[in-house]
């Protein structure tokens, strides 16, 4: 007799395949953007599913797609993306930057050495938002923070310009605070971080400070010299000559064809100097130096007057006759002579040319 009949008139279907475990682990390790680890799990899955007839193809090629995204995007930011600003600087207990790293141009302190992350000393020096990368002072860097002050008396943001009128002579004196003996250290120029609009309204009033070499040049030594650093003698000098120094700083930018009026306003404050410096140097003890001290005076005052004549000149070509003749007559040779004596650095340019005027090249 024939059997009985199956109750199923066709083959019971086959169980379902396996889900292959490294296929899902490939698209959540993706998804938790650990890119490598998704890779791998990806392909092994792959290879794992094609041998053995295991589903979840569609998951590990998902997991490697988003993988091999990630870590494609990572390479191109890798080019163009500057990481270091992610490391920050290493301070000595002193507070003197240790190890070089990146940080905020609002950051910097004074006596900080630094190079701005992008352009150079100028109008188109580091924008809001800029990171600089302070260094220790004896590697090479763009510049150095010598002063910072508040901006008070003003109930709104005051502009630009204004602020420039402020911190241009400001900073100008406050470098001969911080450098006694800049002119040791080459052509310099003073600089000055400020706040911007934006800045202004977010609380910040402060002005830093800074010196640099005027161009692409670099420094790789602190420009810090004060009376710490001088013995009395340098100290008297130095200090009898500052008044001069700092007025020469002031030099309009404008060219006296340009503004007359400021040209003049400036030979009468270099007059009131240089009389001043004279003072001073008559009343300094510089120990073997006394026969260049004298004549070092007796040039300044043969040329006191031609300063006073500027201040007053009419136009422009009457001036220049008399900052020519003030030239003439500039103790140059003389106050190398006293350096040399002194035991200060004798390639120094003549008294009022240490500095190119201070500019404005970023706001913070």
């Amino acid at each position: 007799m024939p059997d009985h009949p199956s109750p199923y008139p066709y083959p019971a279907p086959a169980p379902p395949s396996a889900l292959n475990p490294f296929a899902v682990t490939a698209l959540v390790t993706s998804l938790l953007c650990l890119a490598p680890l998704g890779l791998i799990f990806g392909i092994v899955g792959l290879v794992q599913i094609s041998r053995k007839g295991q589903r979840g193809k569609g998951l590990a090629i998902a997991g490697i797609s988003a993988s091999g995204a990630v870590l494609l995007l990572a390479g191109i930011a890798v080019t163009v993306v500057d990481f270091r600003v992610w490391t920050p600087p290493v301070r000595a207990e002193s507070g003197e930057v240790a190890e070089r790293g990146w940080s905020s141009v609002d950051s910097i302190k004074v006596g900080d050495c630094f190079s701005p992350g992008t352009g150079a000393p100028g109008r188109d020096a580091p924008p809001l938002g800029a990171n600089v990368e302070l260094v220790p002072c004896d590697e090479t860097h763009r510049g150095e923070a010598y002063a910072t002050f508040t901006l008070s008396g003003y109930s709104a943001f005051p502009g630009r310009d204004r602020i420039a009128t402020v911190a241009r002579p400001r900073c100008g004196r406050l470098f001969l605070d911080y450098s006694m003996d800049p002119v040791a250290f080459g052509r310099l120029q003073t600089y000055f971080f400020h706040p911007d609009q934006r800045s202004w309204s977010a609380g910040k009033r402060t002005v830093v400070c800074w010196v640099a070499r005027p161009g692409s040049g670099a420094l790789d030594v602190s420009v810090r010299r004060d009376a710490s650093n001088l013995d009395p003698a340098q100290l008297d000098f130095l200090s009898a000559l500052k008044p001069l120094n700092a007025e020469a700083m002031l030099r309009p930018v404008k060219n006296p064809r340009q503004d007359l009026a400021g040209a003049t306003a400036w030979a009468e404050e270099m007059a009131e100097a240089q009389a001043e410096a004279i003072r001073l140097l008559n009343g300094a003890e510089l120990p073997g130096a006394e026969q260049p001290t004298e004549q070092l005076v007796a040039e300044l005052e043969a040329g006191l007057p031609f300063w006073r004549q500027a201040a007053e000149a009419s136009d422009a070509e009457t001036f220049f006759g008399h900052l020519r003749s003030v030239d003439q007559r500039n103790g140059h040779k003389h106050a190398g002579q006293i350096r040399g004596l002194l035991g200060l650095p004798v390639s120094a340019p003549e008294p009022g040319r240490t500095f190119q005027g201070a500019t404005a090249p970023a706001r913070v």
